[in-house]
């Protein structure tokens, strides 16, 4: 029995990880289509920031997307990464980003997120996503109402409250 048990204990690894993913295996096309499905968010982009979060759970990295294929077509993205087991981003690299969340979004390493230069395969599956018209990054970085369409809104408030003071001081 002692001998049983001594045998065991070398049949175990001599380390464990608990930044480890259950794969799922099928061809680069299934894995790919199951990552996209799966996502809220699927982009490509550079790395503007990386902001060591205070929090013990996640860092905070901001993308200027260049190609969108799912999720919101803004030109900056924030992703909060899940340390120590996210994806180690790096200021000025460009990474294909596959992003959950039901309040904002995040990543980890059992996503298929990975820097672009090691992506090939995945965008060969993903085809063209949406990019700006001349080529370039997606126009909106605010992620909000544009400048214009706040302005419209506030000339219609302005132009609301004169209606509304001239209808209250005009005689009988």
């Amino acid at each position: 029995m002692v001998l049983a048990a001594s045998g065991l204990v070398f049949l175990l690894p001599d380390c464990a990880s608990a930044c480890t993913c259950a794969l799922e295996g099928g061809s680069q096309e299934e894995i790919v289509e199951g990552a996209l499905s799966e996502s809220k968010a699927v982009f490509s982009g550079e790395v503007v920031a990386v902001e060591r979060g205070t929090s013990s759970f996640y860092d905070t990295v901001t993308l200027r997307a260049s190609e969108v294929w799912k999720g919101p077509g803004r030109a900056t993205l924030e992703v909060d990464v899940l340390k120590p087991c996210g994806n180690p981003f790096k200021e000025g690299r460009d990474y294909l980003v596959y992003a959950y969340g039901k309040r904002g979004l995040k990543t980890d390493i059992c996503t298929e997120t990975k820097p672009l230069e090691k992506a090939g395969a995945d965008l060969a599956v993903l085809g063209d996503g949406e990019r700006s018209a001349d080529g370039g990054v997606l126009s909106d970085t605010s992620g909000g109402a544009s400048v214009p369409a706040m302005v419209g809104v506030a000339w219609l408030a302005l132009a609301a409250s004169v209606l509304v003071v001239a209808r209250l001081v005009r005689p009988g």
